[in-house]
């Protein structure tokens, strides 16, 4: 599946109308039709459109991207904003909602440049340009209040539910990552699920690798500094705020947290 960049007459308005939904977080109605995509060129170059009115409007640029292997259907790529990227060590992160849905993942972080040229890039130029990977949980959400009655190019414009992301603790090699491991979800200490984790698209890498030639594609490419997550280990999870959580990663690690939704934020 090819997607390129479709800029149309209604991109700015589908982009704008996106951010005020990001920023109230308060999901709304569907994109009014006169500004709705109706392909993923167009999708995409909504999410363009958005990264480059949050970074010249408000120096909040792309910090990571998730992604996973296209289907003729559907495509799972999207930037993560710098303003939505928190680390489980720096204490509790605060959250809109007193609970939450996340995926467990794993974040490759760049230690090279993968910008655009004419030639693909190959699976070892890519691994040699990582520089690490850290246990990781994308945060999900939507703008749309009905995300059923949307359209696969909608919620792609809509950054395919990414409302944020959390990077966790470090793992030893970023090139031995398992495809599948189990997943144990604790709170306050006490076991409360655990999940025969299965990565989706085998190979955790494979979506790293589709989107650096996807991105070189398209004239962008990605910076030393960004991490890429490709795909969730369990499906989602519902946990609440307040708790201390921790995600066990097999022999992986452990990444622990705490959100801090509106019942548990102080008052101002």
């Amino acid at each position: 599946m090819q997607i390129g960049i479709e800029d149309y007459p209604g991109c700015l308005e589908a982009a704008r109308l996106l951010i005020a939904a990001r920023e109230s977080g308060v999901a709304g109605p569907r994109l009014p039709a006169g500004c709705r995509p109706q392909s993923l060129d167009q999708a995409f170059a909504v999410q363009q459109r958005t990264a480059q009115l949050l970074r010249e409007e408000r120096h909040d640029d792309v910090a990571a991207w998730k992604s996973a292997l296209p289907s003729p259907e559907k495509a799972v790529v999207a930037p993560i904003y710098a303003s939505t990227v928190a680390h489980a060590e720096a204490g509790p992160i605060a959250a809109r909602t007193d609970v939450l849905r996340i995926e467990p993942e794993i974040a490759f972080e760049l230690a090279q440049d993968l910008p655009a040229r004419a030639e693909p890039y190959t699976e070892a130029e890519i691994d040699a340009a990582i520089g690490g990977a850290r246990l990781a949980l994308e945060i999900l959400g939507c703008r749309y209040a009905s995300p059923e009655h949307a359209s696969v190019p909608e919620l792609l414009a809509d950054h395919m539910f990414n409302l944020g992301l959390v990077l966790g603790p470090r793992i030893a090699s970023p090139h031995t990552v398992p495809a599948s491991m189990a997943i144990t979800l604790s709170m306050d200490g006490v076991q409360a699920e655990q999940h025969a984790g299965v990565h989706p698209n085998d190979r955790p890498k494979a979506g790293l690798y589709w989107l650096a030639n996807f991105l070189r594609g398209q004239g962008l490419g990605l910076r030393a500094g960004q991490h890429v997550i490709t795909g969730s280990y369990a499906g989602f999870l519902d946990v609440p705020a307040g708790r201390g959580l921790e995600l066990a990663y097999g022999d992986l690690g452990v990444l622990r947290l705490r959100f801090a939704g509106p019942a548990t934020q102080p008052s101002a």
